[in-house]
């Protein structure tokens, strides 16, 4: 399988050429396109679990000192879906999705929702097509100066509200 020309630029953009490029495809396709092609699903389930070891390992290099209860919403910050989403708009993963059509009507392009996962999704495909060394090289360049600026007190505001009562 060859990529066509908006997928081989979005794997540049990734900066990860595929060695199978059907992981990438299958990253993007979204279960509402309803194909034989199967959607990205499990990959997204598997692509959390990747972010979030790279993440907590970014984390812990990056403030050796650091006890848990001050990591954790700075990792919480760096993998929530808004995070996951920002990256993916960066990268313009929104083009490359394969949507069903009232997906695709409904502007599901630009849906943080679907961009989170899809983004999820293209991390696993990174791993299984190159290993955890290659998803730990796109996950930390794309996600760049968001962890040394991820904020001490990343709480989101529920967090904040519970711990103040």
């Amino acid at each position: 399988m060859r990529l066509s020309a908006p997928l081989r630029a979005l794997s540049e953009r990734l900066g990860h050429p595929f060695r199978d490029p059907s992981l990438l495809v299958r990253a993007l396709t979204h279960g509402s396109r309803g194909s034989g092609e199967g959607d990205n699903q499990r990959l997204e389930f598997l692509g959390d679990r990747v972010l979030g070891l790279v993440m907590a390992e970014a984390l812990l290099e990056a403030d050796p000192a650091a006890d848990e209860g001050r990591i954790a919403p700075r990792f919480n910050a760096l993998v929530r879906r808004e995070t996951c989403a920002e990256v993916a708009r960066e990268v313009d993963l929104g083009a490359g999705l394969k949507l069903g059509r009232s997906e695709m009507l409904g502007g599901g392009r630009r849906k943080e929702a679907l961009l989170a996962d899809a983004m999820e999704a293209v991390i696993a495909a990174i791993y299984l097509d190159g290993g955890l060394g290659a998803a730990r090289a796109v996950v930390l360049r794309l996600w760049g100066g968001r962890i040394a600026g991820a904020p001490e007190d990343a709480r989101d505001a529920k967090s904040a509200l519970q711990e103040w009562a």
